[in-house]
Formats: C-alpha cells, structure tokens, sequence
C-alpha cells in the first residue's frame, strides 16, 4: 500500500480510470467477434418465403411459378420471354390474333350457328394461352354487330362487358377489367 501523499493521489487518478474502462480480464476468446458477418444461409432471404419461415409451403411455391418468365415457343420456331407484369412482346401478340381471326371472322357472319362457333374458337385461342401463361386472356373483336371480348375466366368465356360499335372504349373498358383480374388484353382486328 501506498503511503505517501503522491502515491496516494496516484491511486485515487487510477482507480476511476480502471473502473472506467474495465480492469477485469477476460479470455478474448470469450467476446463476441463484431468483425465477423452473420451466415449468409441464416441470413440471406429465401425468394417468396412470405411468412419467413425459412422453407417454402406449397403455395409460396405455386405463387412463385405463377409469377416466373415463362419461354413461349411460337409457331415459327423462335421462342419470346413473357414476364408477368409486363405488356406481352410484339410476336406474342401476333401469334394470339392469328389464331383467334379465324374465330374473330366466323364470328362476323350471318350463318345463324357460325357466330357462336366463332366466339368459341376465340374462347379456345384465349384458354390456351391463359394456361400457357399462367394469366387471364382477354380477347377484344368485332363480332355479331358490335365489339366484344371473350376471355379464358371460365367457360361462358365472358368479362361481363357489353358489345358497342365504339372500339376505343371497348379496348379501355377491357383494358381496366384486365387490370382488376391480373389478365392480359389482345385486340383482333
């Protein structure tokens, strides 16, 4: 001990400084390492895990496919990328209207069945896709009087919209239904 009136003052300068910065010792080994980042598995978010549970149920998988690119192969060979979300590229487009214009022209006649049959073909084209696609087809045309829309929604086919001779409105009201059932509108002229 020290029994001076300098060493005394020395140790009264030291204690606080010891209890400030914590004269205990301890194993290094023992402190957590604030260098080191968490394990990327632990860490890293598994993609449409909703519920975070770290595994994907059924549906987190089904609701991935729905929403995963899909390679469409057309008839000519070439394959398109169709992105749900996104409008439909230009040759997809093109392949949906020449395989309803048969339908979309049937439809125009005034054969008192051929009309129906046509809305039918039409129906077809848009079911086919919509299962290819994993999204509602709608299908504008002009057909017995008035432009219509068939869809792939169930089996009448229909969007509940009513026929008009305008066509501009025909597309838009079809456009905001599509928009309200996550679906995709071509137009057949």
């Amino acid at each position: 001990m020290m029994k001076t009136p300098a060493g005394r003052v020395a140790l009264t300068a030291l204690l606080p400084l010891l209890l400030l910065t914590g004269c205990t010792t301890v194993d290094a080994s023992s402190l957590p390492d604030t260098d080191t980042t968490p394990n990327a598995a632990a860490s890293a978010a598994i993609e449409g895990d909703t519920d975070e549970d770290g595994e994907l149920s059924e549906f987190e998988k089904q609701v991935l496919a729905r929403n995963a690119p899909r390679d469409i192969t057309l008839h000519d060979g070439t394959v398109a990328v169709v992105t749900p979300g996104e409008p439909l590229p230009q040759p997809v487009i093109d392949q949906i209207v020449a395989d309803a214009a048969p339908g979309a022209a049937q439809a125009q006649t005034d054969d008192e069945f051929a009309p129906m049959a046509g809305i039918r073909s039409i129906r077809e084209v848009a079911t086919s896709y919509a299962n290819e696609f994993g999204r509602t087809i709608v299908i504008v045309y002009w057909g017995i009087g008035a432009w219509g829309t068939v869809s792939s929604v169930d089996e009448s086919g229909g969007t509940g919209l009513a026929g008009t001779s305008d066509q501009d409105a025909m597309v838009a009201a079809a456009t905001d239904w599509a928009k309200s059932h996550d679906a995709y509108v071509v137009v057949v002229e």
